[in-house]
């Protein structure tokens, strides 16, 4: 798989990518980069324990790489998590379905990266 075929499989936006990154061969050494950040498991962990503060520390996180990498259905998820969090000291109740939202969609970057050339 392309680069720009990868943007296309996860809705991203590789004219914004390669605008900002210049060439596929940085695109690509910065996504390959993705599944080893931590900020999925972190977000996972926060949820689990109902940490809302940390959970909003990792899902921005998440949220900055994915706008960065120009991952836009990703980038969206995120943003509404965040927004959800947002200063909240206890974790709202509708907290996991957008946790849920958030785990599918960077599921699905994820495995298209497995495919990535």
């Amino acid at each position: 798989m392309t680069v720009n075929e990868f943007y296309q499989k996860v809705d991203g936006d590789y004219t914004d990518a390669i605008n900002r990154l210049q060439s596929d061969v940085l695109i690509r050494k910065f996504l390959k980069m993705l599944p080893g950040d931590n900020s999925m498991t972190l977000l996972a962990e926060a949820v689990e324990k109902s940490e809302a503060a940390q959970a909003f520390r990792a899902v921005h996180t998440l949220k900055g790489m994915a706008l960065n990498l120009s991952l836009s259905t990703l980038a969206e998820v995120c943003s509404a998590m965040t927004e959800l969090l947002r200063g909240k000291e206890a974790l709202p109740a509708e907290a996991g379905q957008y946790y849920d939202a958030v785990r599918r969609e960077y599921e699905r970057v994820r495995e298209a990266l497995e495919e990535l050339e």
